[in-house]
């Protein structure tokens, strides 16, 4: 038996060579026709290959998406911190715009006044609640010193009370231990304006003469008498006026053009010709 299949195995395998290469060679060639054999096949294969194409551009599909969707998130991340950069540089801009306002109004303000003034910055604030004052980021190798008057181009601030080499300390008007001598600017008649008011926003203004008189409206303005503040600096308007015992006095609610709660920026009033810019 086995002699026998191995009598055939030769011609057997030639056999199959050469239908091997008749097969190749016929389906090699180009042809208009396909055989019914080859239609058979192909035809079992279109479901398979249908879904597979359909899978294959499902996944890349996907693949795209998830693509664009790293895209788009490294891209929104990207804009997220140019919006914050150009943000912070609008604030900065803002400040310099402010800043630039503050200091022109200030140059014009010293360009009015005989006096020499230096720009000080509002470095700190008195976290006491009996005490209103503020610290400055000039001191006495600027030329500041105890006693000296502290304004802005709006008004009187308050007066410097201790000093630092670098650094000084101002009592504001508005403090209950402040006193400053004024006048009614459309009369001319003297009052002591004080702080220590319980809003602590305004002030009181007392006469200091009978005959004096205040409506509501008047400005009072600092006097010159004292050593301290220049002439005709502003202090506030009149807003109220609040007879005291059986109208003999008065007592003038003033409200300060200086808003206390927004100072960046004062003028330290220095001795005439002694002044350091």
């Amino acid at each position: 038996m086995l002699e026998h299949i191995l009598r055939w195995k030769v011609p057997l395998i030639i056999v199959l060579v050469v239908i091997m290469v008749g097969t190749i060679h016929y389906t090699s060639t180009s042809r208009l026709k396909i055989s019914l054999l080859e239609g058979v096949g192909r035809d079992l294969l279109v479901p398979f290959q249908w879904a597979f194409t359909k899978v294959q551009r499902f996944v890349l599909h996907q693949v795209e998406k998830v693509q664009t969707l790293r895209t788009l998130k490294t891209r929104n991340a990207e804009l997220e911190e140019l919006v914050r950069s150009l943000q912070a540089e609008v604030l900065e801009l803002r400040n310099y715009k402010r800043e630039n306002e503050w200091l022109r109004e200030a140059l014009d303000f010293k360009n009015e006044r005989e006096h020499d003034l230096l720009v000080a910055e509002v470095i700190g604030r008195s976290p006491s609640n009996w005490e209103s004052t503020i610290i400055l980021n000039k001191g006495f190798a600027h030329g500041v010193a105890k006693g000296m008057a502290v304004v802005t181009n709006e008004g009187v601030v308050g007066t410097v009370i201790s000093v630092s080499r670098y650094s000084s300390t101002v009592l504001l008007i508005i403090d209950a231990q402040s006193a400053t001598g004024g006048l009614v600017q459309s009369t001319g008649d003297l009052v002591l304006v004080e702080g220590g008011q319980p809003d602590r926003e305004t002030l009181m203004a007392r006469p200091l003469s009978r005959d004096t008189v205040v409506e509501v409206g008047d400005v009072i303005v600092t006097s010159g008498l004292s050593t301290v503040f220049p002439k005709n600096i502003p202090v506030g308007e009149v807003i109220a006026v609040e007879p005291r015992q059986q109208n003999l006095s008065f007592a003038a609610v003033v409200r300060p053009f200086v808003d206390f709660n927004r100072l960046e920026y004062v003028l330290v009033v220095l001795p005439q010709g002694n002044g350091e810019n």
